[in-house]
């Protein structure tokens, strides 16, 4: 058997790059489909890992055998080509790891930056330790690779394990049971991808413990078959997660032809108030007002008449009636023209500049049911948050339309909210826009610091539904600027 994989080592390796290129590339596949959760955004920096990690792992067939072709200076180059993208797949995983995780946009951004600092060192750390101990290129090679397996594969896997797991929950929540175990499986998997990748070393000069080599000794399997096994369940895992887009995508259609359900009903409603009820109401008020002429006294006259001031209250509140169910629609255009006209009276009613502008109206998909009206609250709260907390301040708002995805950023360029504050306020107004994103369907992030407060909402839609009839070209303004 050791023999057999000895000479089959070219093969083995290619089918153990082919189990990570092959997940790479079923996530790209999927990289323009929107979603609501937290999983499928971060999956991209998966698919990174996977296809670099691919590469890696094919370098070290190909590159032996182009060393007996190519100069020394050209086969040394593609060594430490194979070396760079071998330890820049571990920083895509850590990537994964923290954006799972759901930290907050400053912890991100430190953990990724010192992540970039630890990729660095460990590059060019070994080239200064094998500098100076005479060190060859595959020498430099396996230490930095060895180095960054232990600094950054090891707790990227275990980062993104935690990510995996933590999610099962987000899953539920959103009604897809069915796939909370492959959750489960994926962050076991990357348990043991984590002992595999990140504590067995590639055989570094200064390596005491376990390497590949020893590896191979110990247990007669290659380590590249156990990491390339591993690499095919979290395939097929990841696969399986994919079903992510399609629920959503059936849940969006439903939602969509329960808002056209509901739209056409809105309409019968009015028809039938206005060709009917209204009609019926105001023939009643103007025969009472030809009895009231004909009463004897006025006594009754008064009677009569205070009835017909009655019908006329009553239809009046029949057309206010008629006008909130006449409310703006559920299109791109009707959620631009109401933030445009709540941003018109907050800028007179908070004397601050606010400046709107849309993007892609007649290219979004279908709006979710309800976008408008909420969307709408989610601005209003937004500016008041500015308006209490940013101090002298001017406010942007832009609302970018998609085939996919429907994104609203609110900010401005005031002082910023303290932390604190926002927690404060977590659980009112900022718990509200969040929940009012959460049945849309998306999420809301918020970002606050000396520069100013960005408020971000991201609302998934469906490509492959319908699109509704195009908007007049009237209609398409792309932006607006509003001041108090």
């Amino acid at each position: 058997m050791r023999q057999f994989f000895e000479q089959n080592e070219t093969i083995i390796l290619f089918g153990h790059g082919l189990m990570f290129f092959t997940l790479g590339f079923a996530v790209w596949l999927q990289r323009r489909r929107a979603s609501r959760l937290l999983l499928t955004h971060a999956l991209i920096w998966l698919a990174a890992f996977a296809f670099i990690e691919a590469f890696a792992v094919w370098g070290r067939a190909f590159v032996p055998i182009q060393e007996g072709y190519l100069r020394p200076h050209l086969a040394d180059a593609l060594v430490v080509t194979r070396g760079v993208l071998q330890t820049a797949a571990f920083l895509f995983l850590v990537q994964f790891g923290l954006r799972l995780l759901a930290v907050s946009p400053r912890t991100r951004y430190a953990a990724s930056v010192l992540s970039v600092v630890v990729w660095a060192a460990a590059l060019s750390g070994s080239a200064v330790i094998a500098q100076s101990r005479g060190w060859g290129i595959h020498e430099w090679e396996w230490s930095a690779v060895a180095v960054s397996r232990l600094a950054l594969l090891l707790p990227g896997a275990v980062l993104s394990a935690v990510g995996l797991w933590r999610q099962r929950g987000e899953l539920a929540a959103a009604g897809m049971v069915a796939i909370k175990p492959y959750a489960a499986v994926a962050a076991g998997v990357l348990l043991v991808y984590a002992l595999l990748g990140g504590l067995v070393l590639d055989p570094a000069p200064w390596l005491l413990g376990v390497d590949e080599a020893g590896w191979f000794r110990n247990t007669g399997v290659p380590l590249a078959v156990v990491r390339g096994l591993a690499g095919l369940v979290l395939c097929v895992v990841s696969v399986k997660l994919l079903d992510i887009f399609e629920v959503e995508a059936k849940q969006r259609l439903d939602a969509l032809e329960r808002a056209r359900a509901v739209s056409d009903e809105r309409a019968r409603f009015r028809r039938d108030l206005h060709d009917g009820t209204i009609q019926t109401i105001y023939a009643a008020a103007l025969h009472l007002e030809a009895t009231a002429q004909r009463c004897p006294t006025d006594e009754l006259r008064a009677d009569v008449r205070s009835v017909v001031r009655d019908l006329n209250a009553a239809i009046d509140d029949i057309r206010r009636y008629i006008t909130d169910l006449s409310e703006t629609p559920d299109t791109p255009a009707g959620v631009a023209t109401r933030l445009r006209k709540l941003a018109a009276e907050l800028a007179v009613e908070a004397h601050t500049p606010i400046r709107v502008k849309v993007e892609g109206e007649d290219v979004a998909g279908p709006i979710p049911e309800g976008a408008g009206r909420h969307l709408k609250q989610i601005t209003r709260e937004g500016i008041s948050n500015a308006a209490r907390h940013a101090g002298p301040c001017a406010v942007d708002i832009t609302l970018s339309f998609g085939e996919d995805e429907l994104v609203l950023v609110i900010k401005d360029d005031g002082a910023g909210i303290d932390p604190a504050v926002i927690s404060e306020h977590e659980s009112q107004g900022m718990r509200n826009m969040r929940e009012r994103a959460r049945r849309l369907g998306g999420r809301l992030d918020v970002d606050s610091g000396p520069s100013g407060t960005r408020l971000v909402v991201s609302v998934p839609l469906d490509i492959e539904v319908p699109a509704p009839a195009p908007v007049p070209a009237t209609h398409r303004q792309a932006s607006e600027v509003i001041t108090s």
